[in-house]
């Protein structure tokens, strides 16, 4: 029974039909970067490494909702969420849940734009969670992305639509994993309505542009949810990275004050 009876399971109900099915174009992936879906290659390895990093920390200690945030606007963190749910997937069902509602980019660089019901819609109470839903063919992997912007964020992120949708991907399926593309954690509070309903956090930093005091100021944006891990995208302190993108082989490390993974 739901917690919550005015918010439907997300369970598929007999006679319902199952989420959209959709192709990804490989010509558009790869034109927005997005390498997950694609064969082994010094784009993906990074993403690979930080998998198994990140498998080891769930079967260690039962966590299944990760956010991934920055510490401001151009880091790299949707590009980091969509290749890594998309690696995730080729092991595990994965789920990869868009909530920058200010500035969602994840539809376009997947190729999911359209008028189909978003996230946003759902927190609106304008349409099911099922309905937000695209599978994506030839991978375990269901995608939920925001159709539209919308500057009023923070009363989207503030229903208990959200927390309930979170908690109930976790009970449907005890082997998914969920990946949240965050707004950055240092623009507005929206991180704050969202952190609670997450096991953990993954932080993208880039080298050169990334403040070490915002890199602090985030851990207070997230109370009691743990920085699980941080990923230094675009280094420049290793003389060859392994990717054309810019990842070192620095591109995962642990906080020193959070669980290891």
């Amino acid at each position: 029974m739901n917690a919550e009876p005015d918010i439907p399971s997300l369970r598929r109900r007999a006679g319902e039909q199952d989420a959209a099915l959709v192709a990804l174009d490989a010509s558009h992936l790869a034109a927005h970067r997005i390498f997950g879906f694609g064969q082994m290659s010094d784009q993906l390895y990074p993403f690979f490494m930080i998998r198994s990093a990140l498998l080891a920390h769930a079967e260690r200690t039962g966590h299944r909702v990760f956010a991934v945030t920055s510490v401001e606007a151009g880091n790299g963190k949707t590009h980091v969420a969509a290749n890594l749910a998309a690696v995730l997937s080729r092991v595990r069902p994965t789920v990869l849940v868009e909530l920058d509602l200010r500035r969602p980019t994840l539809g376009a660089r997947l190729g999911l734009c359209g008028e189909a019901p978003g996230i946003d819609d759902y927190l609106a109470g304008e349409a099911a969670w099922r309905d937000t839903a695209a599978r994506i063919e030839g991978f375990d992997l269901t995608v939920h992305r925001v159709r539209r912007a919308h500057a009023d964020a923070e009363q989207l992120l503030a229903s208990p639509r959200l927390t309930h949708a979170l908690k109930r991907l976790a009970g449907d399926d005890p082997a998914a994993l969920c990946i949240i593309d965050t707004p950055p954690a240092l623009i507005g509070d929206d991180l704050v309505h969202i952190a609670p309903a997450a096991d953990g956090v993954l932080l993208v930093a880039q080298e050169g542009r990334s403040r070490k005091s915002g890199v602090l100021e985030v851990s207070g944006a997230l109370g009691s949810t743990p920085i699980v891990g941080s990923i230094l995208n675009m280094s420049l302190s290793q003389p060859a990275p392994r990717s054309g993108y810019g990842y070192s082989e620095r591109y995962y490390r642990r906080r020193n004050d959070a669980p290891s993974i």
